[in-house]
Parts: structure tokens; sequence; C-alpha cells
């Protein structure tokens, strides 16, 4: 196996605030986290 590719997401509703997160990695070498948050 030479590439090896992963990605997760999630979300979390608390009351008004909602929590995303999204992870990606690419060949063990990369990895890039997204997080949004929303709400008061």
């Amino acid at each position: 196996m030479l590439s090896m590719t992963g990605f997760g997401n999630g979300e979390k509703t608390v009351g008004p605030v909602t929590v995303t997160v999204e992870l990606r990695s690419v060949n063990h070498r990369f990895l890039d986290v997204g997080l949004k948050l929303s709400g008061s």
C-alpha cells in the first residue's frame, strides 16, 4: 500500500451553539483541521 488517506467529521449541538470539526490526513504527512463554531 503506497497511499493512505483519512477523513472524518463530527457535529455537536448544545443549546444555541453548534460545533463542527473536520479532519483530513494524507499519507500520514499532512493534517488539515477545520473547526466551525456557531451560535451566541
